[in-house]
């Protein structure tokens, strides 16, 4: 029984000669992965890739080396390349090279990793992007207690609960109360 992969719908972008590119669609169709764009050339992919795109490339393009497409795309796609066996040259971080001649279940295995690190990849920036989001928010709660100790002479613990209670009375968030108290706003009189 043959697994069924997730389609890999807006991220898998071909990059190939036109037969090379057709040789690529039709031996990811035998896995159930469709390419959500087929390109040409190097100049169509570079139009056509967007943050987080997935692409397979060849060494050769009609227009440009799939290595310096790696490089003009830089950290917004990640590239599975296939070059030639003799091939010495790493084109950059964001490249996994896969030598030529190359069976079909290599190349399908290869781009089903390539996405699954990448989605992985993705998650961990959203995630980072929110711990980052917390720690500032944090640092605004922390300003304004130190504000309110310093003006109202309270404890740490009293400026929390004034602020929090601000919070809850109001149906705001925290954070926001902070943020009127360090912007001038009013100051938490309980």
């Amino acid at each position: 029984m043959q697994e069924m992969t997730k389609p890999f719908d807006s991220r898998l972008l071909i990059a190939a000669p036109q037969g090379v590119a057709t040789k690529l669609k039709d031996i990811l169709a035998t896995a159930q992965i469709a390419p959500s764009e087929i390109c040409y050339s190097g100049e169509e992919a570079l139009r056509s890739a967007q943050e987080g795109t997935l692409l397979l490339t060849t060494w050769r393009l009609p227009d440009m080396t799939g290595a310096e497409l790696a490089r003009q795309i830089g950290d917004m796609a990640d590239v599975l390349m296939i070059v030639p066996k003799d091939c010495e040259e790493t084109p950059g971080s964001n490249v996994m090279m896969l030598r030529n001649p190359i069976s079909q279940d290599a190349l399908i295995q290869s781009v089903r990793v390539l996405n699954h690190c990448g989605e992985r990849m993705q998650m961990l920036r959203e995630r980072a992007k929110m711990l980052s989001r917390m720690l500032e928010e944090r640092k605004i709660i922390d300003r304004a207690k130190g504000r309110l100790m310093d003006t109202m002479h309270l404890t740490e613990s009293d400026a929390h609960y004034r602020m929090q209670k601000m919070s809850m009375d109001t149906g705001r968030r925290i954070v926001d109360v902070a943020q009127e108290i360090l912007n001038g706003g009013q100051i938490i009189a309980c």
